[in-house]
């Protein structure tokens, strides 16, 4: 079993300022988050092709993701080789299918319709995260197979807050949205689950997930030929460099 860690760390901050927009924040879904193991001789590719054919309850989960490391901090690279990212719509939801997996509450037995294959990989349940995730309207939905996402570690700045954040990421959206792209973007904050070097409510993660991978790479090339899309923003928050991941949907209720 590799030693636990959830959050890629990374080195130094990226916008230079940041703004308030003044918009109200969207209503959260739930997402929790494990990071684990490939076991010997098993390919990213079979455990895909695993989760997409697994079984589900009528009830189960809205959408599962596996997210692979493509550019990523050693601390999460050396000990892990993938993350499971779940999203419910509530609470309600997350409890009651956690509930159902344990097989436990209910006049009938409740029962996972596949278990974990053992064989395949090895979760660190120790450290599970659940976070609470806030989109940016309008963002282009990723409804592929896989894309490529970025995910960064911030830290609010004293006086700022939440709101803050959110009102600058939709600010860093509006001036991507000047240079032509539409990637959905999304603050989250954790709410269950360890966290590192962080005091307890000042740390958000900023992802951004593009639609596909060539429309990923087109946003990245935006500000290497000189987009600035934090012009005339405030700063609030201070973030690490980020992480570049494959996000591979595995499970959508409507598929």
């Amino acid at each position: 079993m590799k030693i636990l860690n959830v959050f890629c760390l990374f080195a130094v901050s990226f916008f230079l300022s940041f703004s308030v927009y003044g918009q109200q924040m969207p209503e959260r879904n739930v997402m929790s988050t494990v990071s684990c193991s490939l076991n010997d001789g098993v390919g990213m590719g079979e455990l895909v092709r695993w989760f997409r054919a697994n079984p589900r309850n009528p009830d189960s989960t809205n959408l599962v993701f596996i997210r692979q490391p493509l550019v990523a901090n050693s601390t999460f690279t050396d000990n892990y080789d993938f993350r499971i990212a779940t999203y419910y719509g509530s609470y309600d939801e997350y409890i009651s299918q956690r509930e159902a997996r344990r097989g436990g509450g209910g006049s009938e037995p409740r029962v996972r319709p596949t278990p974990l294959p053992r064989d395949m990989f090895t979760c660190d349940f120790g450290a599970l995260s659940v976070a609470l995730v806030r989109n940016i309207p309008d963002g282009d939905p990723f409804t592929g197979d896989d894309t490529l996402l970025t995910s960064r570690l911030c830290f609010l700045n004293e006086g700022s807050n939440v709101g803050d954040a959110y009102n600058f990421v939709a600010g860093i959206a509006a001036g991507f949205s000047r240079g032509g792209d539409n990637a959905l973007m999304q603050v989250s904050t954790r709410a269950f689950g360890p966290i590192q070097n962080a005091t307890a409510g000042r740390a958000v993660v900023v992802s951004e997930v593009s639609s596909t991978a060539d429309s990923m790479a087109s946003r990245l090339d935006l500000t290497r030929e000189g987009l600035n899309v934090a012009e005339g923003l405030e700063n609030v928050m201070a973030c690490n460099y980020p992480s570049l991941w494959r996000t591979h949907a595995v499970y959508r209720p409507d598929n």
